[in-house]
Formats: C-alpha cells, sequence, structure tokens
C-alpha cells in the first residue's frame, strides 16, 4: 500500500505543480520563456493542423449536418486558425521579455478555453441534431482537434488539459448515456484516452520543471563557494563587471579585499576542520554586517570581497570597511579554545581608482598589503 500511496502522493505533488501553484519562485521567470519558446515553436503547427482537420471535417460531414457545422462552424475554425498561426509567427521575429511572454501565455490559455468550450457545447448540438448515421463524426473531429491541442500546448498543461476538459466533458458524457453500445463503448474510451493524455501532459510539465530545477542548481554549484555559501570568484567577476557597466561619477562601484591575519598558524595549530570552522564564521559575520553588499565572495583560502554599488557619501563605506575588520578581529571558537586572528582591507572605487575589474583589485589589494605592512610593523615596534 505504501508504494501506491506514495505514488499518488508524486501525482499529486505533479497536478499541482502542473497548476503553477507549486512552482518554485526562483524558476519562474526561466519557466515562463521556456514555455514561451516551445508554445511558439508549435503553436503554428497546431493551428495549420486545425485548419486541415476542419476542412477535412466540413468536406465529410455533407447534407447531414446543419448549414452552421457544415460551413459556418468549420470556416471559424479556418479563419482563426490561420490568424492565430500569422500572429505567431509575426512573434517569433520579436523579442519579448518575461513579462510579454507570460501575457501572450495568459492569452493562449483563455483562448484555448474560449474555443474548447465552444467547440464542445457545438459538438453536443450537432450530435443531438444529425442523423443517427453521422452522430459520432462530429464528437470525433473535436476529439482530433482537442488532442492535437495537447500535444502541441503540453508545456502550458493549463491550456492543454484546460481545453480537453471543456471541449471533451460534454462530449463524452452525451457518448456515454447513448442508447447505441457502440457509442457508449466508444464514449468511454475516449475518456480513457483523454485522462492518459491529461497524465502525459502532467509529467511532461513536471520533468520540465525539474530540468530547470537541475539547471539553476547546477548554476548555483557553479557559482558558490562550497564551503561557505559565499559567491565564488567566477560568481563575483561576472558581478564585478556587471556592476561596473552600470556605474557613473555620481554612484561609483566600491570594492573590498580583506585578507585574514594569522589564519594559517591557526590552521597548522588546530587542524583543517578548525580552519573551516573559522571560514564559515568569518562568511556569516560578512553577511550580517553587509547586508546593504551586492556581492560577498570568498576568492580562495583567506581572501574575501565585498561589491558596493554605492549610494551615499564614501565616508559610510570606509566606517563599514572599519567596522568590518573591527568584527571579523573579534576571537573565533574552535572546541574549547579561542582563536584571535585579526583582518587587514583595501578599499577601491570605480572611475577614481580605475575603471576594469583587474585595475581595481589591484589597487584594493595595494591598499590591503600597506595596511597589513602597517599593522605588522606596529606590532613589531
Amino acid at each position: 500500500m505504501n508504494p501506491l500511496l506514495n505514488k499518488i502522493r508524486q501525482y499529486w505533488h505533479h497536478a499541482k505543480t502542473a497548476t503553477g501553484s507549486d512552482v518554485p519562485a526562483d524558476i519562474l521567470d526561466d519557466l515562463v520563456q521556456l514555455q514561451h519558446e516551445r508554445v511558439g515553436a508549435l503553436i503554428p503547427v497546431l493551428y495549420f493542423a486545425i485548419a486541415l482537420i476542419t476542412v477535412v471535417a466540413a468536406a465529410a460531414s455533407g447534407d447531414g449536418f446543419d448549414i452552421v457545422y457544415h460551413i459556418i462552424l468549420p470556416a471559424g475554425f479556418l479563419g482563426m486558425g490561420i490568424y492565430r498561426s500569422l500572429v505567431w509567427h509575426r512573434r517569433k521575429s520579436q523579442p519579448v521579455d518575461v513579462k510579454q511572454a507570460s501575457a501572450q501565455l495568459r492569452s493562449t490559455t483563455i483562448l484555448a478555453l474560449v474555443v474548447g468550450l465552444v467547440g464542445g457545447l457545438w459538438t453536443v448540438d450537432a450530435y443531438y441534431e444529425t442523423i443517427e448515421a453521422r452522430r459520432v463524426l462530429a464528437p470525433v473531429f473535436v476529439f482530433m482537434i482537442t488532442f492535437a491541442s495537447a500535444i502541441c500546448l503540453n508545456s502550458l498543461p493549463r491550456a492543454a488539459i484546460g481545453a480537453m476538459v471543456a471541449a471533451l466533458t460534454a462530449p463524452t458524457v452525451a457518448m456515454i448515456l447513448s442508447a447505441d453500445a457502440g457509442i457508449r463503448a466508444m464514449g468511454i474510451s475516449l475518456m480513457i484516452v483523454s485522462l492518459l493524455m491529461i497524465g502525459l501532459v502532467i509529467n511532461n510539465f513536471a520533468e520540465m520543471v525539474s530540468g530547470l530545477k537541475l539547471r539553476l542548481e547546477l548554476k548555483r554549484l557553479a557559482e558558490t563557494d562550497s564551503l561557505t555559501g559565499l559567491a565564488n570568484r567566477r560568481a563575483f567577476t561576472a558581478k564585478f563587471s556587471e556592476l561596473l557597466d552600470g556605474a557613473d561619477a555620481d554612484n561609483p562601484v566600491a570594492v573590498l579585499m580583506i585578507d585574514l591575519n594569522g589564519f594559517k598558524s591557526a590552521n597548522d595549530r588546530f587542524g583543517h576542520a578548525a580552519g573551516d570552522s573559522i571560514l564559515i564564521d568569518v562568511a556569516k559575520r560578512l553577511m550580517g554586517l553587509c547586508a546593504n553588499a551586492d556581492c560577498i565572495a570568498r576568492l580562495g583560502g583567506d581572501e574575501f570581497t565585498v561589491l558596493f554599488s554605492t549610494r551615499g557619501k564614501r565616508e559610510h563605506y570606509i566606517e563599514q570597511k572599519n567596522a568590518i575588520s573591527k568584527l571579523l578581529s573579534m576571537p573565533y571558537t574552535c572546541g574549547d579554545e579561542q582563536v584571535f586572528i585579526t583582518a587587514s582591507s583595501g578599499l577601491a572605487w570605480s572611475r577614481s581608482d580605475g575603471d576594469t575589474v583587474s585595475m581595481l583589485l589591484n589597487h584594493a589589494d595595494k591598499q590591503l598589503y600597506r595596511e597589513k605592512t602597517e599593522l605588522y610593523d606596529r606590532r613589531k615596534a
């Protein structure tokens, strides 16, 4: 029973994800872009298929159907298919942001629900108003169009499942309630296939979400220092370049380089586990004191750096630099021992100290080692 319950829970989780109620916020933007890309690639194919099926259905209906179902309804579907296909074809050459993509997907979902509902109601009406020999043609053609829609909209489960439910519920019920055993059997079969298709849509979407989660996790691992959880050198360099591109004379970027004094001796004396504990504590102290920072990173060893896109007076950041050095120089606990190390730091500003990442790091590094030398000279004296 437990494996069955686990399977039910898993399927329920996938169903919640498919409705958008259980999608992690950190992948929502990527999900919308991916959905838009996939839907955009298949929508023209879908509408072309709808147009072809409509033409075939109109030709097959003949005199057994009212003019509404024989000409007007097929003409409407044909016109809509051609128009929407052209709309999405034009969108392919137009760049879209997340907000625009989300709006286009929302309109596609609403249209799918409306068309599905109208098609379903018309199908039931045609089913009861048509001669018995041709009665099943309308449901069959609507099922074909709906399944084509579900396949092409499988990355947009609300639209795919919503269209299936709206279009197929009434015709399926009508067929199952038929006095004809053959039509009843066809209705039950179509219901089973519809449920299977819904399951496939849900599973496909769950796999798409899992793929985005995995990609995000791999990106996080590639940009995160595994010991401290801070950004690594790669992520720091990318963020630094991004901030420099948007900096100006009134709002420069400040980079603070930090180096621990006495860390190597403590690491040799107390062991690598104690050294790791100190580095983790340093990271926590930096995160607590630098909530206004754009990036806090560990470059390697006992070297850390903090990036600020400044919005105030320089004196504020100089005071923060001194507060950081003071906080990092407070004792660290390693087991039953207290370890005393200090921190030296150097601060550099874009525009005044350099315009590139390497120039600013070099300037901050020089400031850091000047402070380190002064500290060494004071101790020696």
